[in-house]
C-alpha cells in the first residue's frame, strides 16, 4: 500500500470520527432527541465511510501495476 492510499484511508477514518463527535455533541446537547439523533448519526457515519471508500479504492487501483506492465518496466 502506498502513502497516498494510507492517507486516503486515514482521512476516511478521521472524517468518520468527526461525524461521530458531531452526533455525540448533538445527542449530548439535546437529550430529549438522542433517540432520534443517534440513528441519523450512524447513517451519516455509514455514508461518510461509503464515500471515503471510493477514494481509497481509486488510489489503491492507481498504485497497482497494470497487467500490461511487466516486472522489468
Amino acid at each position: 500500500m502506498s502513502g497516498h492510499t494510507i492517507a486516503e484511508f486515514a482521512y476516511m477514518l478521521a472524517s468518520a470520527g468527526v461525524t461521530y463527535l458531531v452526533a455525540w455533541g448533538a445527542a449530548w446537547s439535546y437529550p430529549q432527541g438522542a433517540a432520534t439523533i443517534w440513528p441519523i448519526g450512524w447513517v451519516s457515519i455509514a455514508v461518510v465511510i461509503g464515500v471515503g471508500l471510493k477514494s481509497v479504492l481509486d488510489s489503491w487501483r492507481a498504485d497497482r501495476p497494470h497487467p500490461s506492465q511487466g516486472a522489468d518496466d
